[in-house]
């Protein structure tokens, strides 16, 4: 149960900050790590560990989780449907996976939100702010939202070093303020869902190191939080009731009805 933080309560389990990571990466699409976090807020997850000469070695695959959020329930499942390549879905068999990440930092916090009306802390006169400002340390790695091509990589006398992209329907994504680039961008070239573009920074017009985040749709401004987002291909028809029958074994073993060693052919405890 979270008390603080996510990477706060994983380290107090004796855990390492792979983990948060993971379950972050795992659930980006439903819930933003920024802002939705509370107190009382749970999680469990079955995570394979590696050992080498039985002191740790890192983490395997992340094989099942849930996470309560303000008393949502979410839960993921690691599955190969068929021949397309492992991903996460929920138990009913809905992937995981949607058009666009609920946020371009995995943690961070919102220093000023989307609006139409804000008193620029530089010019000192009130004007427009589309976007969302991200304040985090120089350094923190900045992810494309969604698969998309580099419109722009490049430097201006306000946004400092940015990065644009076109995604699907008309949407642009636009990243201001960058400490630097990631290696071996370049306008053309297209970028997956989760890659690092960037890293946070305070070049341009910014009064310290954040990320100005915004989101246009047909060249208009669009609120990021109010965009509704397509989601992945479900499980198909004809794996369904292997996937079901994966779920409940998963479950057993993350609820702690079955012990690993019974998963593997050791005999039930009584």
């Amino acid at each position: 149960t979270i008390q603080s933080s996510l990477f706060e309560t994983v380290a107090e389990i004796g855990e390492s900050p792979e983990l948060a990571i993971a379950l972050a990466d795992i659930f980006a699409w439903d819930i933003d790590f920024l802002r939705d976090i509370r107190v009382g807020d749970s999680f469990e997850a079955l995570v394979e560990k590696r050992y080498r000469e039985g002191q740790p070695a890192g983490y395997g695959k992340l094989l099942a989780a849930k996470f309560v959020n303000q008393g949502d329930r979410y839960s993921a499942f690691l599955y190969r449907d068929g021949s397309r390549p492992p991903a996460y879905f929920d138990a009913r068999g809905n992937g995981l996976r949607k058009a666009f990440l609920r946020a371009p930092l995995a943690f961070s916090r919102i220093s000023s939100g989307f609006t139409m009306h804000r008193f620029h802390p530089i010019t000192k006169t009130w004007k427009a702010h589309p976007a969302i400002d991200y304040a985090a340390p120089v350094g923190t790695p900045i992810m494309a939202i969604g698969d998309g091509t580099i419109l722009k990589r490049e430097y201006s006398q306000f946004n400092g070093n940015y990065v644009k992209l076109r995604h699907a329907n008309g949407i642009e994504s636009i990243y201001l303020h960058m400490s630097r680039f990631a290696a071996k961008l370049r306008p053309g070239k297209r970028v997956t869902q989760g890659q690092t573009i960037g890293y946070v920074g305070s070049t341009g017009l910014a009064t310290g190191p954040h990320l100005c985040f915004r989101m246009t749709k047909n060249g208009g401004p669009i609120n990021p939080n109010k965009l509704k987002s397509t989601t992945a291909a479900p499980v198909s028809t004809a794996n369904l009731a292997d996937f079901k029958a994966t779920v409940a074994a998963l479950s057993d073993r993350l609820e702690g009805r079955q012990t690993v060693a019974e998963a593997f052919g050791a005999k039930p405890r009584n």
